[in-house]
């Protein structure tokens, strides 16, 4: 069994989370309840947009957008190679083709490499912001504009982020954001699609969702608190018993839920979304000091956070020495030897053999770095003591090799 002093990707709750919890489950409001226009409400005044529809999951969130769109069989959305790959089950779900493009320096999408996996079926560019660190998604925009083609701001890891003082989410079309696992608003999961037109959601969309189930939504709050919230405490039992709680990147592209958001998912978005500024600025802390700390080193590199970035986590990239070196992974060992659970970044979607259908011609930076690249913890939990303490590691661990 393994007691970790940082376990990975700890949501970030309050007293005011746990009290928008307690207040849901007192009033009876679990499933249906005035949390959940308050959320959308919230949500609309912080991105500074005109309609959002609150959904069940991410995902969904993600598939209404792309039927808002228009999308078609035989329609071509391009997503990034470097990214989640549950992304592509909406695309699929929508019957169109899913088009990888390549990774720019900062591990986004560009311009550049949009326009070199564009073709005359593209019909909608997915600009997810990556770590919370905001893409070029105006440069894209631009691209996209009087060529029929869609843009939507996938900012489901980057809400709170901005670009010239305006929030991620906003630009393009339409806009994604997630309160689901491994997030900024890390919460009971759940997501919604923003517009800054008023109708255009009522014009090209029409969706029937069904309501979810009280026993489900207590179900995924106790899995929550129990898997992540109290990881800390917990993981030692959940390993003794050889639980899966984080998502295999070989596995099988699953299903998601078709349903409405929770009134107690709301509740808990709500509250999350009102500490956010908060949330962001303890984690710009951290980008700042493994800055400071790791910035010198000769073999590691730091990719850098934009100003207007939510630093979801730190990605560092490990230099080899040899082509047969493993650096990476002798640095995640040592974290976790001394108490630091971390991880390695995306496994790219054109490797992983589910995902085979996706289309892609040069896919070569995603391909040179990937296996290089350590996501580093940001959460407001992680002390800075503690930042020092990975880095010191981190350091002597790379150093070595």
């Amino acid at each position: 069994m393994i007691y970790y002093r940082v376990p990975r990707a700890m949501p970030y709750w309050n007293g005011a989370t746990y009290r928008a919890v307690l207040h849901s489950i007192a009033s009876r409001g679990v499933v249906d309840g005035p949390a959940i226009g308050a959320l959308r409400s919230l949500l609309i005044e912080t991105l500074n947009v005109k309609d959002a529809m609150l959904c069940g999951t991410g995902r969904l969130a993600l598939e209404i957008a792309l039927r808002a769109c228009g999308i078609r069989p035989g329609d071509e959305v391009i997503l990034p190679d470097f990214c989640c790959s549950a992304i592509v089950s909406p695309i699929l779900a929508v019957g169109a083709l899913p088009v990888l493009a390549d990774a720019g320096a900062e591990l986004n999408v560009t311009a550049e490499t949009i326009d070199a996996a564009m073709t005359q079926k593209t019909r909608v560019i997915i600009v997810p912001h990556l770590f919370g660190n905001p893409a070029e998604i105006g440069a894209i925009v631009e691209l996209a504009r009087g060529k029929n083609v869609y843009v939507i701001d996938d900012a489901a890891q980057a809400l709170g982020a901005t670009i010239d003082g305006r929030r991620a989410g906003s630009f393009g079309d339409l806009g994604i954001v997630s309160f689901g696992a491994e997030k900024v608003c890390f919460g009971l999961g759940g997501g919604a699609v923003v517009s800054q037109s008023q109708n255009f959601l009522n014009e090209h969309m029409r969706v029937d969702l069904s309501l979810p189930s009280l026993s489900s939504a207590l179900r995924n709050l106790a899995a929550t608190l129990v898997r992540r919230r109290w990881r800390r405490w917990t993981l030692p039992l959940l390993e003794s018993f050889s639980c899966e709680d984080f998502q295999d990147p070989e596995a099988p592209l699953g299903s998601y839920r078709r349903e409405r958001l929770a009134s107690l998912n709301a509740a808990v978005a709500r509250a999350l979304l009102q500490s956010l500024c908060e949330n962001i600025a303890a984690r710009h802390v951290r980008v700042r000091a493994y800055r400071d700390l790791l910035s010198s080193e000769q073999s590691l590199e730091l990719i850098p956070h934009r100003s207007g970035s939510a630093c979801l986590t730190q990605v560092v990239r490990v230099r080899k020495r040899r082509r047969s070196d493993d650096s990476a992974v002798a640095v995640i060992n040592s974290l976790c030897k001394a108490g630091y659970e971390v991880q390695g970044s995306y496994v790219p979607i054109h490797r992983l053999s589910h995902c085979s259908m996706c289309a892609w011609d040069n896919l070569s930076y995603a391909e040179r770095v990937w296996s290089d690249l350590i996501e580093l913890p940001c959460e407001p939990d992680v002390t800075v003591e503690q930042v020092e303490q990975i880095a010191t590691i981190v350091k002597a661990t790379a150093s070595r090799k």
